[in-house]
């Protein structure tokens, strides 16, 4: 009996582990007066001490090893590259900050972005005299923990949703279909790889047109809130696609979401979304384009 109880508890704490969403604290970017080594200091004793309830953070080393495979320069970053930088790591939420001198005293801007809509979630900051960076870099990490923590009733939740119909919004279509309320948290699939690993549940072009003429499309400035008739939405983020070469673009401008339907033995339709619209158009299927399924 002991050892089933020990057993249950070693599974229950598994899943619990398992369930703890992500986050990554990027390097913060030297700015006006200020030395990259430095902030790269001041970068680290911020990691010390943020440490959010809730969350899984993710070692330094693997964030490197994404940054490096993608080519990217780490004092030169942009906003896009490092939601991508989150993306690749399966990361709910990444950490940036920009560190200037103004006036003699340092100012350490931080902020938190939400990867899957890259909307800001949370911002932090403070402005101070060097020799005191220490004191101040743990105020500003434990107050920005302290804002983007989750309650513990609340890291319970996705055990009981993640293979649910609940995770399907109903936006009152004539077709009955229901639309999943997040994309799939692999990032970027080819065609054929998205038709191979979700298959039927991949929208076709007639669903697509269906959530196009039946719902109001509100563009948000990092994607579209897509309402129904029947008052219920669901946001179709902005986070651009992968060409054949590896090459990213378009995050924050534009959404790219595969059909179902193959175009011709090269190309496959896909929905894309831009603030001036919304229209199917073919794309080559060895591009990389997000997935958002349906259930009918």
């Amino acid at each position: 009996m002991k050892k089933l109880f020990f057993l249950i508890a070693m599974c229950l704490t598994a899943l619990t582990m398992q369930a703890a969403p992500r986050i990554a604290v990027l390097e913060f970017k030297a700015g006006v007066g200020v030395s990259q080594n430095d902030v790269d200091g001041i970068s680290a004793m911020f990691i010390t001490y943020f440490r959010p309830a809730g969350y899984t953070m993710v070692e330094r080393t693997q964030i490197d090893k994404v940054i490096d495979e993608q080519g990217f320069q780490r004092s030169r970053m942009t906003e896009s590259q490092m939601v991508r930088i989150g993306q690749i790591l399966n990361v709910s939420k990444i950490v940036v900050g920009d560190v200037n001198i103004v006036m003699k005293q340092y100012n350490v801007d931080v902020r938190v972005i939400n990867v899957e809509s890259g909307v800001i979630s949370a911002t932090e900051g403070a402005t101070f005299a060097g020799a005191s960076y220490r004191t101040h870099m743990q105020s500003i990490a434990q107050k920005l923990a302290a804002k983007v923590a989750i309650k513990a009733d609340e890291t319970i939740q996705p055990l009981t949703t993640q293979t649910t119909v609940s995770q399907y919004v109903n936006l009152g279509l004539p077709s009955g279909t229901l639309w999943k309320s997040s994309n799939e948290k692999g990032g970027y699939y080819t065609y054929d790889d998205a038709v191979s690993k979700f298959g039927g549940k991949l929208p076709t072009r007639e669903q697509w047109e269906e959530l196009k003429g039946m719902c109001t499309w509100t563009w948000t400035g990092k994607g579209y809130k897509v309402t129904g008739e029947n008052g219920k939405s669901i946001v179709l983020p902005s986070a651009g696609f992968c060409n054949c070469y590896g090459v990213i673009f378009d995050v924050g401008t534009h959404g790219n979401y595969w059909s179902s339907e193959s175009y011709d033995s090269d190309k496959a339709w896909h929905f894309c979304s831009f603030s001036e619209g919304v229209y199917m158009s073919d794309i080559k299927r060895c591009c990389k384009l997000s997935v958002r399924l349906v259930q009918d």
